[in-house]
């Protein structure tokens, strides 16, 4: 199975939220899924984690399923800290399973593979948060046995990059508990996320996690750890690409698109 991992549109349907995202971010999401579904062999599903949209509007996410529209297979998605629950839950309440509640939590399938979906959202601020509701919800899910390969997604990434001005706004509460979860979780399972507006690999509390980067706008790579802002760079724009084999074992391609 291929699973392609994207993230970070910041679509804006007036004008953007955030001062860096490009102005031409929609054609720049549109070049990007138009190489999504031209690849071949054909991507089975994509993961989208968070900052769907900038400001989370009606509108914003009327211009995202739009932007969407051209993909044939399942696209699951998740907030970020620009996204709004309430009419993010409308746009999408036709296509996911939300769980009942505040926080836009669900799960869902495609073949053998579990989705695992986890809302981070503080609204009105950058930083995120696992609500001990979600933590609960997660622990509930992980508990019941799946024999196929599990894929958890969060958009604030529960580990540091070194990129300390965008650690510092990152994933302020609930990181050591799911830590707990992850360590005790005995098959096979993987974390995506978003937010750092960079592509890159960890492995964590020994589970890969990839974090995708963004085509509204790319951060540099300083590792000093002590800069006080973070800074955009031009650079290729690179996705992932997942290959998911029968036993859970999965090959992460990097793939570069000129946007």
């Amino acid at each position: 199975m291929l699973i392609a991992h994207i993230s970070d549109f910041h679509l804006f349907s007036d004008r953007p939220e955030s001062a860096l995202v490009r102005a031409d971010a929609t054609e720049a999401a549109r070049k990007l899924v138009a190489n999504i579904a031209a690849f071949t062999p054909a991507v089975e599903a994509v993961m989208l984690t968070g900052d769907l949209v900038d400001g989370g509007t009606e509108e914003d996410y009327a211009l995202l399923k739009d932007v969407l529209s051209p993909l044939s297979v399942p696209v699951f998605v998740i907030p970020g800290n620009h996204d709004r629950r309430a009419t993010m839950r409308a746009a999408f309440a036709d296509r996911l399973p939300f769980a009942a509640g505040t926080y836009l939590n669900y799960e869902a399938s495609h073949g053998d593979l579990r989705i695992l979906a986890l809302d981070t959202l503080i609204e009105g601020k950058v930083e995120g948060r696992l609500a001990e509701e979600s933590l609960d919800w997660l622990e509930d899910r992980l508990d019941r046995a799946h024999a196929g390969p599990t894929l958890v997604l969060m958009h604030h990434p529960p580990f540091d990059s070194g990129i300390g001005a965008l650690d510092r706004r990152g994933l302020v509460e609930g990181g050591e508990r799911l830590a707990r979860l992850v360590r005790a979780y005995s098959g096979s399972l993987r974390i995506l996320s978003g937010h750092v507006h960079r592509p890159y690999q960890a492995i964590w509390n020994g589970v890969l996690c990839t974090v995708a980067g963004s085509p509204a706008f790319q951060i540099g790579l300083d590792l000093d750890g002590q800069a006080a802002k973070s800074r955009p760079v031009q650079e290729p724009f690179a996705y992932f690409i997942h290959r998911l084999d029968a036993v859970g074992g999965v090959v992460v391609h990097t793939r570069y698109v000129d946007l």
